[in-house]
């Protein structure tokens, strides 16, 4: 029996295939790898033609490229390998530069980077000066992992699809809906009285699947009638609902624990808070899979899983209020 060749094939193949197994698509790969479709293919057909045994299927009735059994044993290799690549690589950068720091990138949608987030980094980077964080922003839950090298992502999650936790995910926090509005609106003494509501603008976050934060489902639970129901101003966007409503502009309906921080500042004050409803969406974070553990991750994860289970301002102020 003739011995088995055992020289590594290009790693721009393995690139190519893994490119295209994570993505399930030659023309995603290759937008990723800035090359063209067809140099993917080649490359393919080439790691293919070395290895002896189909990877992939794709064409025909398949709608995305799947892994073969082989190549889904391949696949588990070549990650682990190109990642262990990227970060000998990122850390002979940084020494060459001097830089000594740790760096986590990570990615969360706009409004929980605004209104959560944002002001957490910078606690966390005071306690941990050693460690640098950069924040991007993502939408439609699709976190750039790999061109932005994202360590550690945000997801907007519920328990009903399609947005589902998946396993591995680190629980951070849920979400309550709590009418809000400026100190200046209302007078302290009628902040629990429903009737508040007929003398105001009422604002609405534009959000899919939240009937929590829709006006029609709190009009019954204030006790208003259907010829009290006025058309909200909708707007798009947590985080200008928010200022909309410190502004003075109107009633919100605020998603805690992301205005926390607008609570504890007394930007915003709650509004009748013992009628706080449960909110259908959660936050989990998710690590990069495959990826390196070193000491920082970690301990950004424990930091931020503590803040999400910590009480916000609108749960003592409505306990206060009982």
């Amino acid at each position: 029996m003739a011995d088995l060749p055992n020289h590594t094939p290009p790693l721009a193949a393995l690139r190519a295939f893994e490119a295209v197994a994570r993505l399930g698509s030659l023309s995603r790969a290759a937008a990723e790898l800035h090359v063209t479709k067809s140099a993917v293919s080649h490359q393919l057909r080439a790691l293919e033609a070395d290895l002896g045994v189909a990877l992939l299927r794709r064409g025909g009735t398949v709608r995305r490229a799947e892994t073969t059994a082989a190549g889904a044993d391949l696949l588990a290799s070549v990650q682990q390998a190109l990642t262990l690549l990227e970060t000998a690589c990122r850390n002979v950068r940084a020494s060459a530069r001097g830089k000594r720091r740790n760096t986590l990138n990570v990615s969360a949608n706009p409004s929980l980077a605004a209104m959560w987030l944002a002001p957490r980094i910078g606690r966390f980077i005071e306690l941990h000066p050693g460690i640098d964080i950069q924040v991007y922003l993502h939408a439609s839950q699709d976190p750039a992992w790999k061109s932005q090298d994202i360590d550690l992502a945000f997801l907007h999650v519920r328990a009903m699809g399609p947005h589902i936790a998946e396993p591995g995910d680190i629980p951070l926090m849920t979400e309550t809906v709590v009418p809000v509005c400026s100190p200046t609106l209302v007078d302290p003494a009628e902040r629990g009285d429903p009737s508040v509501f007929l003398r105001h603008r009422w604002l609405e976050e534009k959000h899919v699947d939240s009937p929590e934060t829709d006006w029609r489902t709190w009009s019954p639970r204030l006790g208003l009638a259907d010829t009290d129901w006025q058309e909200p101003m909708v707007l798009s966007g947590l985080s200008t609902v928010a200022a909309a409503a410190a502004a003075g502009v109107g009633i919100a309906l605020g998603r805690a624990p992301l205005i926390d921080e607008e609570l504890a500042s007394g930007r915003l004050v709650p509004l009748v808070p013992q009628l706080r409803m449960p909110g259908s969406w959660g936050y989990v974070m998710r690590i990069q899979a495959n990826r390196p553990m070193d000491a920082a991750l970690p301990t950004l994860v424990e930091f931020l899983a503590e803040e999400g289970r910590s009480t916000g301002a609108w749960q003592h102020q409505a306990e206060a209020a009982r």
